[in-house]
């Protein structure tokens, strides 16, 4: 692919993805006019070591399920190969195939635009890519950023969706209808997945 197109890459632990993701990725897409948006669920995110993961190949699949209806959004597996997941090396891993930093759009909520600065090496964030973040119910707009950062915020209307809300409704024996997409759904009471609470 050249870097011609514009894409989104947008990362995270999805455990599980739900529609809060998917307004997010579908807002930047339609908004910005991105030819593409990659999925890229994360392996081992270093923020949450101490924190207990669904397996990678289950995550992976539900986003998979959640994604698959849409052509315009694809599902990446370059982070499940590393032992870390660095978002500067996804980043880099599209700049090395062509792509400018005008055509890279790392999407993240504002919660995470906060904690970029503390991030391993996020000088190569800011100087490869856009940064577009989803504007959150409690966080703000201003932050110290570098000159050479380039940020676009979106809204998408309030979305107060967590998946961590969503395990604990499954352990509790609540509804998840709407949350998350019907195929996901399934697959989670299929699977038996969060009934423990993790």
């Amino acid at each position: 692919m050249s870097g011609a197109a514009r894409i989104g890459i947008f990362g995270g632990s999805f455990d599980p993805i739900h529609t809060g993701h998917l307004i997010l990725a579908q807002s930047a897409q339609s908004l910005l006019d991105l030819d593409r948006v990659y999925f890229l669920p994360t392996a081992n995110p270093p923020h949450k070591m101490m924190d207990r993961l669904t397996e990678f190949a289950v995550r992976e699949r539900m986003v998979s399920l959640a994604i698959d209806d849409n052509p315009l959004f694809e599902l990446s597996r370059i982070e499940g190969k590393r032992e870390i997941s660095f978002t500067y090396e996804t980043v880099l891993h599209f700049k090395e195939k062509g792509f400018g930093k005008g055509d890279i759009h790392l999407l993240v909520g504002t919660d995470s635009l906060a904690d970029i600065p503390d991030w391993k090496n996020p000088e190569l964030i800011y100087s490869n890519s856009t940064i577009v973040a989803l504007k959150r119910p409690g966080y703000g707009t201003a932050w110290p950023l570098p000159e050479e950062a380039a940020v676009i915020f979106i809204e998408t209307g309030s979305n107060s969706i967590s998946s961590s809300e969503i395990r604990k409704m499954v352990a509790e024996g609540r509804s998840i209808r709407y949350l998350v997409p019907g195929r996901v759904e399934e697959f989670i009471i299929d699977n038996r997945l969060y009934l423990n609470g993790s």
